[in-house]
Order: structure tokens, then C-alpha cells, then sequence
């Protein structure tokens, strides 16, 4: 796994953002940062805790979790035993049950996109991740800098972490929920949280970080929702 701070300027509050499959920093450059400092991680193909996430619970006053797509799985496996050390917990379109056909992505739908992945299919996902051709063109516009091997690297060693790290916990205290999802099903997200977390419904795709101007306005979004927001 590897880390890479999106702002870092002295702030007492922390952002600590899992990112999805196939993602870098680069679909995120236009959310500035105005009280947090924000440390993502991303490329799961070794996904050992950093240094870097371990500093943080010693230098900030407030540390936010958010996570996004597999990487509220990742997050999860992670940060279990830093649970209570979180301001918030935020699962964004994603669930701690990735492959599962009730609660995540049908095993053969994951399984598909593994068997064909390649340039073609990866902007068909992008697209499908976005909601369709319209709104891919923002996504578009910012495209992961990755190579195709590396991103099928990594799907390939998420789809064994998870066939072999069953998780029966969840250290997320809201979701949200976005019901144009077409790669995590509004209804298995759903499916997936219990009573104890705050689903938050939104008209969103998978990708929907177009919605928000900052970092601070998703934290405050989303830290403020109710129950079945919509």
C-alpha cells in the first residue's frame, strides 16, 4: 500500500482517506483543503500499515476516516484496533463484504472484470463508475496515472485478501449510500449495514466526489447527515 498526503500544512485535524481500486491522487485534485490535512492510500497490492498512518494518531488533535469503494474493505482490515480513535468514520459507496453477491459485487461480476480487464474495459468501468457518459467527462479529464499491470495487480491480490480475511466487524459509524451506483448496488449496500451505522442516501454514482468543492465540505456533508438523507 502506499501513502501520499494531499495537504499537509500543520493542520491540528487530520483527513485519513482509503481511495477505490485503480485510483491515485489524480481524480481528487480539485478538492482543496481549507482545516485538514488529508493522507491517502491507495494501491493495495501490499497492504502492510505505513509509518505514515501510524504518526497520525500521535500529531493530530482529530483524525477523520473516510473511505471509498474497496477501500472501505481495506480501511476496515486495517483500523480495526483504531476504531475509537476516529472523530468519524465514513464508508463512501463500498461495504466491508466486497465480493458477496447479497452485501457487495457479485463474485462474477468481480471475477469478469479481472478475466477482461484491459485499456477498453478499465474507461467501460470508469464510465459505468462515473454514471454514465456525461458525467465520465469530469473523470475523464483526471484520469488515474497508473499502468494497467499495476491496477491488475492489485485487483488481483484484493480479490485474494478478501476471499481469505472474511471480516465480521464494521469500525464505520455512517455510509453513504448512493443510489445510481452501478458498481455497489444501492440495495446490497443496504443489505450490508447494520442499525448500529447511519445510512446516508444520496442520487450519486460510485465516483461522486464531483459533488463537493473541499475536503472540509465533505467531512461537514456527511458528518452531519441523518438517517435515509436524501
Amino acid at each position: 500500500m502506499k501513502t501520499k498526503w494531499l495537504h499537509k500544512n500543520s493542520k491540528e485535524k487530520c483527513i485519513l482517506f482509503f481511495n477505490g481500486w485503480s485510483c491515485d491522487e489524480t481524480p481528487f485534485s480539485q478538492l482543496l483543503s481549507k482545516e485538514y490535512d488529508v493522507l491517502m492510500c491507495y494501491d493495495y497490492r501490499d497492504i502492510l500499515q505505513t509509518k505514515e498512518i501510524k504518526r497520525l494518531f500521535e500529531n493530530y488533535e482529530g483524525i477523520y476516516l473516510l473511505a471509498w469503494s474497496l477501500g472501505v474493505y481495506v480501511a476496515n482490515l486495517l483500523m480495526k484496533d483504531r476504531k475509537n480513535l476516529f472523530t468519524d468514520a465514513i464508508a463512501i459507496n463500498g461495504t466491508v463484504h466486497p465480493i458477496d453477491n447479497l452485501k457487495g459485487i457479485p463474485p462474477a461480476v468481480f471475477q469478469g472484470t479481472i478475466s477482461g480487464l484491459n485499456e477498453k474495459n478499465l474507461e467501460k468501468f470508469w464510465m459505468r463508475m462515473c454514471g454514465g457518459k456525461s458525467a465520465y467527462q469530469h473523470f475523464h479529464a483526471n484520469l488515474p496515472k497508473r499502468d494497467l499491470d499495476d491496477q491488475l495487480k492489485e485487483l488481483l491480490e484484493l480479490q485474494s485478501i478478501i476471499q481469505n480475511h472474511f471480516t465480521d466487524w464494521s469500525i464505520y459509524n455512517k455510509a453513504l449510500i448512493g443510489n445510481k451506483d452501478f458498481i455497489f448496488s444501492a440495495d446490497n449496500q443496504r443489505n450490508a449495514w447494520s442499525k448500529d451505522t447511519v445510512s446516508i442516501e444520496r442520487d450519486y454514482p460510485h465516483y461522486c466526489f464531483d459533488n463537493w468543492n473541499t475536503w472540509d465540505e465533505i467531512i461537514e456533508d456527511l458528518s452531519c447527515g441523518k438517517s435515509e438523507d436524501k
